[in-house]
């Protein structure tokens, strides 16, 4: 008698397991937990530079996107504009910009590092651009 029921309990946890393993539950629908998340982007929409006149930097992203961007010329040094430090979120159309002056000596390929932060997740774009 014993031996039926314990047989009895086990083949109803192995149906369970079964039918949870293939999608089908018991326990109630579970599609909303099924959503996917939309795909997060990052791009540039500008990137240019005029040694001691005039840069910038745009990206668009989602709305509310916190985020940070590291300006690296060709002489080694990071840009140290205060225009560049701090966190800036990205508009309610996605978009954001970055201008500042810049002063190097070096004029050739500089590299901008943009750092987004949404939800807990973190992207990380890189553009290179001439500096002229």
């Amino acid at each position: 008698m014993m031996l039926r029921v314990w047989a009895s309990k086990v083949a109803l946890a192995v149906m369970l397991a079964v039918a949870l393993f293939v999608g089908g539950s018991t326990l109630g629908p579970t599609q909303a937990a099924t959503q996917k998340a939309p795909a997060l982007t990052l791009t540039f929409t500008c990137a240019s530079a005029v040694d001691y006149s005039y840069g910038q930097i745009c990206v668009h992203t989602h709305a509310g996107m916190a985020l940070a961007i590291t300006v690296h010329y060709c002489s080694g040094y990071n840009a140290v504009s205060n225009s560049l430090k701090g966190t800036r979120y990205a508009n309610s159309a996605g978009n954001a910009s970055w201008a500042w002056r810049p002063m190097t000596k070096c004029r050739g390929m500089a590299t901008a590092t943009v750092r987004g932060i949404w939800h807990g997740i973190t992207l990380w774009r890189i553009v290179t651009f001439k500096v002229r």
